[in-house]
């Protein structure tokens, strides 16, 4: 498979689902139209999306170097395409891997 392909299916499974939860939490604090209801739904869809964001974007990566995706690519174009964070910054090291099944 090639980065391009891999890139383009993270941007599916990791940023549009995050996009999704920050707008739908905006979204939802206007309709309450309360201001501390606004700042709530901003703060929690914000929190939801970090999550959604550190839990998925290990996995993606990892399906991507298993299907073939060079490594040092990867992490370029990653971070071009606004889905990975340079190494070793703050917000990389949020990423939270998948856990090791016990039968491996």
């Amino acid at each position: 498979m090639t980065v391009y392909v891999a890139i383009r299916w993270g941007q599916f499974v990791v940023n549009a689902p995050v996009l999704s939860l920050i707008v739908l939490g905006g979204f939802l604090g206007v309709m309450m139209l309360h201001g501390p209801w606004i700042l709530l739904g901003m703060v929690g869809s914000i929190a939801l999306a970090r999550l959604w964001w550190s839990l998925a974007v290990p996995r993606w990566r990892l399906w991507a170097l298993r299907s073939g995706c060079d490594p040092d690519e990867l992490q370029e174009q990653g971070m071009v395409a606004g889905l990975l964070w340079p190494k070793n910054h703050f917000f990389e090291k949020t990423e939270l891997p998948p856990r090791k099944s016990k039968s491996s």
